[in-house]
């Protein structure tokens, strides 16, 4: 991956399809059943206030009432989706990234310092994995060391 793919991807907000997914459809349904309640209480109050009318009235105004409410949290929506995306970010971004450099480990590549950026959460999982891979680099060292040294002492057949 060049330095373009990978500058394209860090402003890539919806990075976790699971997780980031999960907390959008979990912020929508809260919305829905926090709108259907307050039209509830909407509803309810209407019919207090005017028992005398027709059920089916008082429904209808009340979605008159309401509307004006629910024309804006509507229009609003898309704008809490993106916030839950940028803050999700925070969280799942790093993961990501994590997730990554471990397979790199896996896959016994060359593996760098992992930094997350200003405002990320998990630094300190940055700074621990840090560590383990500098340790595993140095094994993995003293070990191409080790057998390099028994190939240099293996007598050489005739």
């Amino acid at each position: 991956m060049n330095e373009q793919e990978k500058k394209a991807l860090r402003k890539k907000l919806y990075v976790d399809r699971e997780v980031q997914g999960a907390l959008i459809l979990r912020s929508v349904l809260h919305w829905f059943f926090y709108m259907c309640a307050i039209l509830l209480t909407v509803v309810v109050f209407t019919v207090i206030r005017d028992p005398s009318q027709l059920a089916i009235k008082l429904v209808f105004k009340s979605f008159v009432y309401f509307s004006p409410a629910i024309i804006a949290s509507v229009l609003l929506l898309p704008l809490f989706i993106h916030d839950i995306l940028k803050t999700s970010h925070k969280v799942a971004g790093p993961i990501h990234r994590l997730r990554n450099e471990m397979t790199k480990v896996t896959e016994g590549k060359e593996i760098k310092t992992l930094r997350f950026r200003d405002g990320d959460h998990w630094t300190e999982l940055a700074e621990d994995f840090n560590e383990m891979a500098a340790a595993l680099m140095a094994e993995r060292k003293a070990r191409e060391e080790a057998e390099s040294k028994l190939k240099d002492l293996e007598p050489v057949s005739v």
